[in-house]
């Protein structure tokens, strides 16, 4: 097998944890319609040893897909002759894709920043507090938007790899990023009316 399709298979696999991740951290995030029970599994997440081991899986799991991504970007740049030939309705300019992942990895890191900032007995109160601004709602939507863009644009180019592109692998992954975008967006909605 040719190191390039070493590299992508590896590139996906890192994206599967980070997508687990995302499919985790979205349905503990719903356990904020109960306030007692949203903040007894912080409780718990936050305990050293579950915390730390989970970050860096997710962290060395992002740092990987980052740099392997930039690679194949580079590989296939510098083999190209000459451009692809493109549908208009699938094609995404290379120039788009650099801007909307930037973006996205601003907005981790923010997301991340914040999030170690909470701590303490009322988890709860403190995501109530952080949404109630109306441009940390917009800023984590936008975030969320960005990262379901991402992941319904790969999640596709998975599927063609493996050979599936019937329309049907599509309204399914498709069907995936809705689910998680709306249950990523349901809190921070739900935070910004209560508070």
């Amino acid at each position: 097998m040719a190191l390039l399709q070493v590299k992508k298979r590896l590139m996906a696999m890192a994206g599967l944890v980070l997508t687990a991740y995302l499919i985790f951290h979205m349905l503990t995030n719903l356990s904020f319609f109960s306030p007692e029970q949203y903040q007894a599994f912080y409780d718990f997440y936050n305990q050293p040893l579950i915390r730390w081991p989970l970050w860096l899986l997710v962290a060395a799991s992002l740092v990987f897909h980052v740099i392997v991504a930039v690679q194949i970007r580079l590989h296939n740049s510098k083999a190209r002759v000459q451009a692809y030939q493109h549908r208009q309705h699938h094609f995404i300019p290379a120039w788009l894709v650099s801007i909307v992942i930037t973006l996205i990895l601003l907005f981790i890191i923010w997301h991340m920043a914040q999030m170690w900032s909470f701590g303490g007995a009322d988890i709860y109160t403190q995501t109530l507090t952080l949404f109630s601004s109306v441009w940390q709602l917009l800023i984590y939507l936008g975030g969320v938007l960005l990262i379901g863009l991402h992941l319904q644009h790969s999640l596709t180019n998975v599927l063609q790899t493996l050979g599936k592109t019937s329309k049907q692998f599509y309204w399914i992954s498709t069907a995936i990023v809705v689910l998680l975008v709306v249950g990523f967006s349901i809190v921070p909605i739900l935070a910004y009316w209560k508070a």
